[in-house]
Parts: structure tokens; sequence; C-alpha cells
């Protein structure tokens, strides 16, 4: 907290003299509000992870021992992919639980990285799964081998709704959460396989045709990559320290500019620390005023933040005569203030 006291001294250039005291409290990443909503959020979604765990585990069994019975690597695969599904629920729920802690002089920041790394490592996955998908269907086509087309139809039908039941359940926090979301579509993606898997089954049982079955394979590692891509580039950025995505940069700068009393805004930094949670810190020079008025200032603009970026956590250095290099953005080292 930040003690203002107003003293009589002027300096040579007749500004009245302020110091300043400044005393340090407990570290918090956000305000009470937007921390209690965080853990109702986190406490829902834990929930639906741990059923959707469960339920994940039990299919997992089935599905497997009846791929192996009945002779279908699309019915293997996919049990395989559930597995990988039951890994990143188990995954996500242990990160989610992580997230929670409170920030220390040691994690300043809090914990909110380890869903963006549960995330990077829950769409990896998949794409290994994705590769050994692809390797066994080539090898179902050079050898095409017998496959009880009804069987793998039926198991299939009661994936989906596993699935699908899952994803939906999931789909509330998937938006504002990352790590969530990579469980999201690690379910959405086994929702969809099922789908192709029903239509192999049905249709190797009607036409007798075998190689159905590594086709609808193939498809499925297809997806699984595309949809595993989108999670791994937006984690990336996150990890590289890049703004958050749909930011328009100009407008920003030029909304913060138009504040009254700020004449230049350099030495910008905006990056993302971790899902929903967005931080800023730059250079604000302005005209010559009072301590009152800066702190003003800043309080304004911290609202306008909040309220059209949604960005609350913002550092924000006032000064007059601004420094030598007054570079929008500042890579560090020399060329920086």
């Amino acid at each position: 907290m930040l003690e203002q006291r107003q003293a009589n001294p002027k300096n040579e250039r007749g500004a009245a003299i302020v110091s300043t005291k400044v005393t340090i409290e407990p570290i918090h990443a956000h305000t009470e509000e937007g921390h209690n909503h965080a853990h109702l959020a986190a406490g829902g979604a834990s929930l639906r992870l741990k059923v959707g765990l469960v339920l994940t585990l039990l299919f997992v069994i089935a599905e497997f021992g009846t791929g192996l019975w009945s002779g279908s690597l699309a019915l293997v695969s996919d049990a395989g992919h559930n597995l990988t599904d039951a890994l990143a629920l188990g995954f996500s729920l242990w990160a989610l639980s992580i997230t929670q802690r409170a920030p220390n002089y040691n994690k300043t920041y809090g914990y909110h990285r380890a869903g963006i790394l549960a995330a990077v490592i829950n769409a990896s996955t998949l794409v290994v799964i994705a590769l050994f998908i692809f390797f066994e269907a080539t090898q179902r086509l050079l050898n095409p081998t017998p496959v009880a087309g009804w069987t793998m139809a039926g198991v299939a039908t009661v994936a989906l709704l596993l699935n699908a039941t899952i994803a939906f359940s999931l789909h509330q926090n998937a938006h504002s959460d990352l790590n969530v979301r990579s469980a999201f579509i690690h379910m959405m993606g086994d929702a969809l396989s099922s789908v192709g898997v029903i239509v192999a089954g049905v249709g190797i049982a009607l036409t007798g045709w075998l190689a159905l079955d590594p086709l609808i394979s193939i498809l499925i590692g297809l997806f699984i990559v595309w949809s595993s891509w989108g999670i791994i580039k937006e984690a990336t950025n996150i990890l590289m320290e890049a703004s958050p995505p749909g930011l328009d940069m100009d407008k920003l700068l030029a909304d913060m500019r138009h504040e009254t009393k700020v004449r230049q805004i350099h030495d910008l930094h905006v990056w993302t620390i971790g899902s929903d949670f967005s931080a800023l810190s730059c250079h604000v020079q302005t005209d010559n005023c009072t301590l009152e008025e800066a702190n003003a200032t800043v309080q304004n603009l911290n609202q306008m933040l909040r309220d059209r970026y949604d960005i609350r956590h913002a550092t924000l250095q006032v000064e007059y005569q601004g420094c030598g290099q007054q570079r929008e953005f500042c890579a560090g080292g020399n060329d920086c203030c």
C-alpha cells in the first residue's frame, strides 16, 4: 500500500516535493470477487473431471476387450484414444488443483502455468496416439483382418454416448480454461471417432469391405492431429509471453493515450499468465501534475483496461520527463528504461 505525505519544501523548479512511504502487503493475483468466482468455476470443473475420469476408465476396459475379441483395429485404436482421454482427464484434474494454490514469495503469480503445461502434454499425447493409429492402419491395409462389424458398431455407440456426455459437461469451462479445453478436445475427438467406428462397423457388416476399418482409423488420426494443433499453438503462445488472442494492440495504445494527462505510452508489455489471466506493464508519461492527479490517471487507466480488455493485473509506471528511449515495445537490456 502506498501512503503519501505532502511536504512544504519546494525544489528548484518550484514544484512541491512529495515523499512516499511504501509498505509491503501479502501477494494477491486477483481481486476477491474474481478469486471467489475462479474457485467456484474450478470446483464445478473438478467434479465434472472426476466423474468423467471414472466413467472413461470403466469403458476403456470394456472397449479394449471387445476390440480384441472382434478383431477391430478401429475399436482397439478408439480404446487407446479413450485411455489417453482418461489420462488427460486425470492430468487436467491434477493441474486444476495446482492452479488453485495461492501466490507466494516464490511463485508471485501463483501456479496458473500448471494448467498450460497440462494442456501441452495432453495435446502432445494425442499426436503420439495419432501416429500409432497411422502405422497400424497402414499394416491393416496391407494385410486385411476379419472384423465383427455389428459388435464394433454396438460398442462404438456406447462410446459415443459416454464421450458426448462428458464433453458436454466440460463445455462450460472449456472457453475460459485451456487446461479444461484440452480435456474437452480429447472427449470431443473420441465422440467423433466413435461416429467413424459406427460407420465402419455397419459398412463392414453390410458390404464385407474390410478396408473401411483402417480407412476410418486414418480419418480419426487426422482429426486428432488437427484438433491438437490449436491447443499446442495457444499454449506455446502463452509460454512465449505472447499477447492475449484477439487483442488489438493499436487500439489498446490509442485508448490509453486518450486518457486525460497522458502524453505518451511506451515500454508496453501485455502477456497471458494463464487461462483467463492477462497482465500488462508500461511507462505512462504524463503532463506536469500533482501526485493526486497522477494517481487518478492510473486509476482511470486501470478501470479502462478492466472494462474494455479484461486486463485485471496492470503495473503502470508514471513519469514526467520520460526516459531516453521511448519505444512502444521494449525487448529488455540497454534499450529500456
